[in-house]
């Protein structure tokens, strides 16, 4: 297994540079076809009391994504010039208001998904809920790169947070390509059980057990937080041992069109301090 085509999403301008650099190494890495996607969303019209001039919502929509292609070519270009692998930059003038409707199809169809972790300040960029609609509708793994912390290509230490899910099974095959490059891979699981006789699959035993196989150097490393909040406590962790990337499973549904995250989900991606991989 390896990843073969990756694509990249390129909205959340604020954070080009660390996310370029992380997606052009990975692609160089594994030799792999990289896809940058910017989409230029539809113009989103709200019922308004006031009369407001349809063609000039549309005019300076236009003026404001054409503006930013510009940059987004360039920026492209300057990361890519150098990287040994094919790619190809899109810019995709989508149908929906929604970026992450063009990432989530475009997504589909390749290894691996790359984004941004989003800017909740700023209207620049993607929607507030973009990273979770992409991650639960996808149907592929999505590495996030935090604001200016490029993702190494290979890092030397990775976690996983296992807790014997299925999103956690799937995060934790989904990164092997990775797993198999690091030097260090420990199994976190968060309070574990602490009767002897439970299951071993929830302890990680199993999951260590199977990645051995696929020659990744798996250490099983459980978490006692004695209260503490589940998802910093992962984090803090991951920072301790110096980890280049964490992997989880992504836990969540959509209902009424809300998207509603498992705890430990919500508070990684608010508050990340590595590149993370998850799964859904």
């Amino acid at each position: 297994m390896s990843y073969r085509t990756i694509l990249v999403n390129l909205n959340e301008t604020a954070n080009i540079e660390a996310i370029l650099a992380s997606a052009a190494g990975l692609a160089t890495e594994f030799e792999a076809q990289l896809t940058g996607l910017y989409v230029i969303p539809a113009v989103r019209i709200y019922p308004s009391a006031v009369y407001e001039p349809i063609p000039d919502m549309f005019e300076a929509h236009r003026e404001y994504f054409d503006r930013r292609e510009a940059k987004i070519r360039a920026a492209f270009s300057k990361a890519l010039s150098a990287a040994g692998t094919g790619n190809d930059l899109r810019i995709e003038r989508s149908a929906s208001p929604l970026i992450c409707d063009a990432v989530i199809d475009r997504g589909r169809a390749c290894d691996l998904v790359m984004v941004s972790q989003t800017e909740s300040m700023s209207k620049a960029g993607v929607e507030l809920d973009f990273v979770p609609r992409v991650l639960v509708a996808a149907g592929r793994p999505v590495i996030v790169v935090p604001f200016d912390l490029p993702m190494q290509p290979a890092p030397a230490t990775v976690v996983i947070g296992w807790n014997g899910s299925r999103e956690a099974a799937r995060a934790a095959f989904d990164s092997l390509p990775i797993l198999r490059r690091a030097r260090e891979v420990y199994i976190i699981r968060v309070d574990p059980p602490s009767d002897p006789g439970s299951d071993s699959s929830l302890a990680g035993e199993d999951i260590a057990a199977s990645l051995r196989r696929h020659g990744v150097n798996a250490l099983l490393n459980p978490l006692i937080t004695r209260g503490e909040d589940a998802g910093e406590a992962l984090l803090d962790k991951a920072k301790e041992l110096g980890a280049g990337l964490l992997v989880i499973g992504a836990y969540g549904h959509s209902r009424l069109h809300e998207l509603v995250l498992g705890g430990v989900t919500r508070t990684v991606l608010r508050k990340m301090t590595c590149p993370v991989l998850l799964s859904h």
